[in-house]
């Protein structure tokens, strides 16, 4: 059964990149949707709010997404949001440091709609 409603953190330091997720997001009913604009806000936010979904860019002032996602990983153990690292660099760059973390997706700037679908199934959005 697929829930009321999926919440959703987007995490980048690109204004840009940030409104265009938020926008392809609102296609999706029943869609909560939160920003941060670096790590540590960031990190706060999904600590405190537990989101579904957590799309996490790369390259932040403050911390790599990596290093985000390992210390959101620390503090919340199995509770770990699904997440998906996207970056406008080649992800090969960057896949295995992704893969050993746990990181549940790694998608390349710009989304592609199809992709962003396959994380609200994963998230359980309707």
């Amino acid at each position: 059964m697929a829930k009321q409603s999926t919440h959703v953190v987007i995490v980048d330091d690109d204004m840009i990149s940030l409104e265009v997720m938020r926008a392809m997001l609102g296609h999706f009913p029943a869609t909560k949707i939160s920003t941060a604009e670096n790590g540590q806000d960031a990190y706060e936010l999904i600590v405190s709010e537990r989101p579904d979904l957590v799309l996490l860019d790369h390259e932040l002032p403050d911390f790599n997404g990596v290093e985000l996602y390992c210390k959101v990983q620390q503090e919340l153990g199995a509770e770990t949001p699904t997440t998906a690292m996207i970056s406008g660099h080649n992800p090969d760059d960057f896949r295995a440091e992704c893969e050993a973390a746990g990181i549940n997706k790694l998608l390349q700037k710009p989304l592609a709609p199809s992709d962003l679908a396959e994380l609200m199934r994963i998230a359980g959005a309707s």
